[in-house]
């Protein structure tokens, strides 16, 4: 009998708190608005590599990135990590890559998420490997940079 007292007491409180006194309005709450002026955040930030973008929920790990640069080239390896799932910065890195002149040549999937890109001045290979409360992505490229000078 004990149990159901307690049920009891316990169903009444929840319902009490949800009740407001008699006269007393709940204060009516407006959705804020953006600024107008404000232009969009893109959702999208620029790397090391000229034709390679990251989503901004990204944070580049310094001491696992290494990137070589010259005149003529730019290789190595950029390590990030945030919380966005895998299957997303998948097809994330598929649609912006292939918007950037990237060709996709090849795929994995087994524990993680394995892309390979090429293009005619360069390859591109991405890990996506989840982790408890973090998602880490590698990005090794290399590729070789147009020169400006006009010949």
């Amino acid at each position: 009998m004990r149990v159901w007292a307690k049920i009891s007491v316990l169903i009444l409180l929840v319902f009490l708190a949800g009740c407001t006194l008699p006269g007393k309005e709940q204060p009516k709450t407006t959705p804020p608005t953006a600024p107008e002026s404000s232009p969009p955040k893109p959702y999208y930030t620029g790397t090391e590599f000229p034709n390679i973008v990251v989503p901004t929920g990204l944070m580049v790990d310094q001491a696992k990135s290494m990137i070589v640069r010259t005149q003529n080239y730019i290789g190595g390896v950029l390590v990030l990590k945030g919380r966005i799932k895998g299957r997303s910065l998948e097809l994330f890195f598929k649609n912006q890559l292939k918007a950037r002149g990237w060709e996709l040549t090849g795929s994995i999937f087994y524990r993680s998420i394995l892309l390979t890109f090429k293009r005619p001045n360069g390859c591109c290979m991405i890990l996506i490997t989840e982790q408890p409360f973090t998602t880490e992505v590698q990005i090794w490229a290399s590729e070789t940079l147009e020169n400006d000078i006009n010949q």
